[in-house]
């Protein structure tokens, strides 16, 4: 055992969601993003570890003490009245500091507001926290979900390392660098264009993808700032428009842009079109199997250099194909090598690329053919993703890393899981955590830590206002995980009936 893995250990978390202002506007209950890793942090932090945690938030934590004692007795019953004594020492090993703001602005902007007294008050108690520890001899760590400058400004004042890939490596994860990035790796990619920054380019590109046959295309902002896919644009076009006679197929298809459908609802064509040409768009044909599939690798660059696989899923997206509600672990087995294999490669070209370390994700396309499965690349992350917290929780609750072949398995029986962050209804407004928490650990679903099976709650803060919350069911087959989450939806439509 390593020096690092005998000292004791503390850390910090500030899981800011740090894509535009704008775009957390149009995303249901994204002000409550910070949350999403407050119950894994708890589980691996502290019940796994016996560290100390500090967690920031912004707005506060609903029902935040009903919270943090779910997740401290998920690994022991869940059962409030058991072991009273170890769940007040557990107990005092959590701080959740909230800050009363609940607007878009970046977490991060929140806590280093220079005219905030309450940001005042979270700074000192950062300080506070990492120099206490730090002088006890603990390794003390800031955790964030995605590099910006202020969190890297908020790390070198605190003088504590980060957990994620510098900020100045952030262009490496735009659509037009990640296709870059596919050929270095040998990744084949969707036929694509360029970068295109004002409609006569993407005219010309879209018009020289349809002369080689292709008609259902996908547009995307080659912007970080959009996340889950609402940079996008579906875009259909007419099958006789490259027949000769008459007006330019070019001419044709800057007709046919304008009526391309937009992921992101609030946003005109004519905006679109101001974005472009400030982030660039790129054009790629749409893949229209049916199911589409579309897996996902999360690897680690270490602090020594090397490129680790982490977990792969195979992502559920909504009905349009293109935005993220939730995941399936592990991604399937016929093409899970394949995936780890791709993911492996991609870290090597972003290593050699300069990356140092921190997470990183890489989404795929999985189209089936007569000598099996291929991969198509689809997106690069530089970051953790949305699949960070499921896969967090899972690890710390059955106490085990997967497998070199992507699996868990505990004593010989192996464990998949299901999780989304969309379980949403209108009905569920009015409902507060606590309620769901009753819920879940008062039935036959809740999360049993001696079967290493059930549900586990996660992001529950917005079902008050916005009727959403996720989820977590954890099983032994795929079709187990699948009925949990039913059963799940089930137990929660039953506390409205009258709504």
């Amino acid at each position: 055992m390593t020096e690092t893995h005998r000292r004791p250990t503390a850390r910090i978390h500030i899981e800011s969601r740090e894509c535009g202002p704008e775009v957390l506007e149009r995303l249901t209950g994204a002000t409550y993003f910070p949350e999403r890793l407050l119950g894994p942090a708890i589980v691996t932090t502290v019940c796994r570890a016996g560290g100390h945690l500090l967690y920031v938030t912004a707005p506060s934590v609903i029902d935040g003490e009903e919270q943090v004692d779910y997740y401290l007795g998920l690994l022991h019953g869940g059962a409030p009245g058991a072991d009273r004594e170890s769940m007040r020492r557990r107990r005092e090993l959590v701080r959740v500091l909230p800050l009363d703001d609940a607007t878009t602005r970046w977490l991060s902007t929140k806590v280093l507001d220079p005219v905030s007294p309450r940001a005042a008050d979270v700074r000192t108690a950062l300080r506070e926290f990492a120099e206490f520890h730090r002088s006890a001899g603990a390794d003390v760590r800031l955790s964030y979900f995605e590099p910006s400058e202020p969190l890297e400004e908020l790390a070198r004042e605190l003088r504590l390392p980060g957990t994620q890939p510098s900020s100045a490596h952030i262009p490496l994860g735009t659509k037009h660098s990640g296709r870059e990035i596919f050929a270095a790796a040998g990744i084949p990619v969707p036929a694509g264009s360029g970068l295109c920054h004002d409609p006569g380019a993407l005219a010309s590109a879209v018009a020289r993808l349809a002369e080689n046959g292709l008609r259902e295309l996908v547009l995307k902002l080659d912007s970080t700032a959009f996340g889950g896919g609402l940079g996008n644009a579906l875009l259909t076009l007419d099958g006789d428009i490259t027949s000769p006679g008459g007006d330019t197929v070019e001419e044709r298809v800057a007709r046919a842009l304008p009526g391309a459908a937009l992921m992101d609802p609030k946003l005109t064509w004519q905006e679109y079109v101001t974005l472009m040409k400030d982030d660039g768009v790129i054009v790629e044909e749409m893949i229209g199997e049916v199911p589409l599939l579309s897996p996902s690798f999360q690897g680690r660059i270490t602090e020594r250099g090397t490129v680790e696989a982490v977990s792969t899923h195979d992502q559920v997206l909504a009905d349009d194909g293109q935005t993220y509600h939730g995941c399936t672990f592990p991604a399937a087995s016929d093409y899970r090598r394949q995936l780890i294999g791709h993911g492996l490669r991609v870290g090597e070209v972003l290593r050699e690329r300069g990356v140092g370390s921190g997470d990183f994700g890489v989404d795929f396309l999985a189209i089936r053919s007569e000598d099996g499965w291929r991969l198509l690349g689809c997106e690069i992350n530089l970051r953790a993703t949305a699949t960070k917290h499921p896969f967090t929780m899972a690890v710390g609750l059955l106490g085990e890393e997967p497998t070199p072949d992507g699996r868990f398995e505990v004593d010989g029986v192996e464990y998949v899981y299901e999780a989304s962050d969309v379980i949403m209804d209108r009905r569920y407004r009015g409902l507060r955590p606590a309620q769901l928490i009753e819920a879940v650990t008062g039935s036959p679903i809740g999360y049993d830590p001696v079967r290493r099976t059930g549900v586990v709650l996660h992001l529950m803060s917005p079902v008050t206002e916005f009727g959403k919350f996720g989820a977590l069911c954890i099983a032994r087959s795929r079709e187990q995980a699948s009925a949990l989450m039913r059963e799940l939806r089930f137990l929660v439509d039953g506390l409205t009936p009258h709504r």
